[in-house]
């Protein structure tokens, strides 16, 4: 008996930060690095207000040239003086088009003017000097740190990573760790650029400095979890790279990771995929018999997972020949989402596989009514008229059963057209659903697909069509259908002709 899903290659990207505003000099009451200051110190911090301001609808880099000069003038209060540095190679760099490295005289500085100014790098020395000695300014120097230098450098990492252009995407994520080496997300780019790399000891290195920096702060829980999965993901991948008894003992690495994220997993999406990758594992490693704790919890509360999570744990079951605990949770699946095809096509084939028949035949009506150009859901009749004739030694329906299933067959071997649906996008504000026609007949011929979109209780909420073709004989094209309507849980269309 065949099985029916659809498998799901499950692809992580970063999404973009957004800066956040420009912090005043001293907002944490304990901290007050320039408080009682004089001479060049308070002029500097003078300019340093004037560059705040100006900074919002101007140019500061008077002011900030001013602020550097002065504070490059002496060497009492280095706090306040490495303070104000700080603030103004961070405003410096907020500045359109200004390069990471900087000659000396860009900054107002006479000695030296040739050199050379890592902007990066001396915010980094200056702001490491104000924590060392006042640690009470850490929570206020940090928010220096995660201006927009470092969001625009982390943001560029994010995207190059995304664009797969490894090399800037390391160089990115390695700079913006010079301001910040407190929040996780640079680690997590490098972990990504080094699984990429299939250099899995670093990428493993820089996602456990990704948990260490995210610690247990709620605001990097998605990071924190996005994290887990890609160290389990990397496990999986180095079990499939081995052979022989290094495979074993790489699966059964990776089982503890895999279990580690579904226990916090929140997309359903990376979640179902989490539970394919678990059973492999565990079937690699020779533990078969572990695999249904893997779906333990999802048959014990079904309510707390989704719709897609819970097909494919029914999908491990059913693999793992549990057919009962398979039975279950491709029945919760359609108490989320009574549309769902996945769920009733494995939920047809179990009750077949169980010889329960009469509970798959309302099944395979549904799906024939819901999808009348694929040939795959007739044959689902064909193959429980087939049980049903096995299981009987009744002659006369053994022949009634006979007839069936080569009616049923036929009608599946010998469909004119082949609609399959190869995606079906469900967003809050959009659906798009595509697939693929297959002509099977002797004359290249042209179809209309029109599709009727469906709510949970089974509302029409949106209709579309799409005319493909001609099609030729024995081949086929694709097709897509897109509606602004979001809230779908299923579609239906009318047959081919």
């Amino acid at each position: 008996m065949r099985v029916f899903v659809n498998r799901i290659a499950a692809a992580l990207t970063f999404g973009v930060f957004v800066a956040t505003p420009l912090v005043a000099q001293n907002t944490a009451q304990a901290c007050d690095p320039t408080a009682n200051t004089r001479g060049d110190i308070a002029k500097a911090q003078f300019s340093m207000t004037r560059a705040l301001a100006a900074s919002e609808k101007g140019n500061p880099t008077k002011d900030l040239q001013d602020v550097l000069r002065l504070v490059d003038n002496g060497n009492d209060n280095p706090t306040a003086r490495n303070y104000l540095r700080g603030e103004a190679y961070v405003l410096y760099l907020m500045q359109p088009n200004i390069p990471a490295v900087v000659q000396r005289s860009a900054l107002g500085l006479n000695t030296n003017p040739t050199g050379t100014i890592d902007l990066f790098a001396a915010a980094d020395s200056s702001f490491s000097a104000v924590e060392k000695a006042a640690p009470e300014c850490t929570a206020v120097v940090a928010q220096w740190r995660q201006q927009k230098p470092w969001l625009n450098t982390l943001n560029a990492a994010i995207n190059a990573l995304n664009a797969n252009q490894l090399d800037s995407a390391e160089s990115f994520a390695k700079r913006s760790l010079l301001l910040d080496r407190h929040a996780p997300y640079a680690y997590s780019v490098l972990g990504s650029i080094a699984q990429n790399r299939k250099n899995w000891a670093v990428a493993n290195d820089y996602w456990k400095q990704a948990l260490a920096a995210a610690g247990t702060d709620t605001t990097y829980a998605d990071v924190r979890i996005k994290t887990m999965y890609e160290i389990a993901s990397s496990a999986s991948d180095r079990a499939e790279a081995a052979s022989g008894a290094a495979k074993k003992a790489a699966a059964r690495e990776a089982i503890k990771p895999w279990q580690d994220y579904i226990a916090v997993a929140n997309n359903d999406i990376l979640l179902a995929d989490a539970i394919d990758n678990s059973a492999t594992m565990y079937l690699e490693a020779g533990d078969s018999a572990s695999v249904p704790t893997i779906y333990t919890p999802m048959l014990a509360n079904p309510s707390k997972y989704g719709e897609i999570s819970l097909v494919h744990a029914g999908v491990v079951a059913t693999r793992n020949g549990h057919p009962a605990d398979a039975a279950k949770l491709f029945n919760a699946a359609l108490t989320l989402n009574p549309y769902s095809r996945d769920a009733m096509n494995n939920l047809a084939a179990t009750y077949i596989q169980s010889n329960e028949f009469p509970k798959a035949f309302p099944l395979i009506d549904k799906l024939v009514a819901m999808d009348p150009s694929n040939p795959d859901n007739p044959l689902l009749y064909a193959f429980a008229y087939q049980g049903m004739y096995k299981g009987t030694k009744d002659k006369k329906l053994q022949r009634i059963y006979t007839d069936s299933l080569v009616y049923w067959n036929g009608k599946s071997e010998n469909a004119p057209v082949k609609l399959a649906v190869t995606e079906f996008t469900r967003r809050a504000t959009e659906t798009t659903i595509g697939g693929t026609i297959e002509n099977r007949g002797t004359a290249a011929k042209t179809y209309t697909v029109n599709v009727e979109l469906l709510d949970k209780n089974g509302t029409v909420v949106d209709t579309q069509s799409v005319t493909v073709g001609p099609v030729s004989p024995k081949s086929t094209k694709t097709f897509k259908v897109s509606s602004a309507k979001g809230g779908v849980y299923g579609y239906r269309y009318k047959p081919l002709i």
